[in-house]
């Protein structure tokens, strides 16, 4: 149950990775790029552990996906100290991270706040299900 648990919400974070990929103009135009290229690295590895979980779930796939989540959580708030990259001070920036109510021109709004907001709540919630679904015992079905 914890293994399909988590790996239909590392999905979720995946998709939701890709939406932000699509929509935010910003992350696309940034740095040549670089940040969208990370992000498509992270939507791989989001879907692939969310398959390989569920297909063997086990101590070792929930570990490796509370991991990762893990990971993926320090990454994101880390994100802010990348501002001076992007010409901007760090509360702006936290700001476009994480603010859903803020319009960032040419983003629609949201983007991409709602979304990581959304993501960095699921991979907590991740977290929270495969820490507790290596104290019990894993069925596959």
């Amino acid at each position: 149950m914890a293994a399909k648990s988590a790996g239909g919400l590392l999905a979720v974070t995946g998709i939701l990775g890709i939406v932000i990929l699509v929509s935010d103009q910003i992350l696309r135009e940034s740095m040549g790029g670089q940040h969208w290229y990370a992000l498509l690295a992270f939507v791989i590895i989001d879907l692939v552990l969310s398959g390989y979980v569920i297909a063997k779930p086990s101590g070792t796939s929930l570990t490796i996906v509370a991991v990762w989540s893990m990971v993926r959580i320090v990454i994101q708030l880390a994100d802010v100290a990348t501002a001076p990259l992007f010409q901007t001070n760090y509360s702006d920036f936290a700001n476009y991270l994480f603010n859903p109510t803020i319009v960032t021109a040419p983003n629609p709004p949201g983007v991409p706040a709602a979304l990581i907001d959304l993501i960095l709540l699921l991979e907590i919630a991740i977290v929270g299900i495969t820490l507790s679904g290596r104290r019990g015992p894993q069925k596959s079905a």
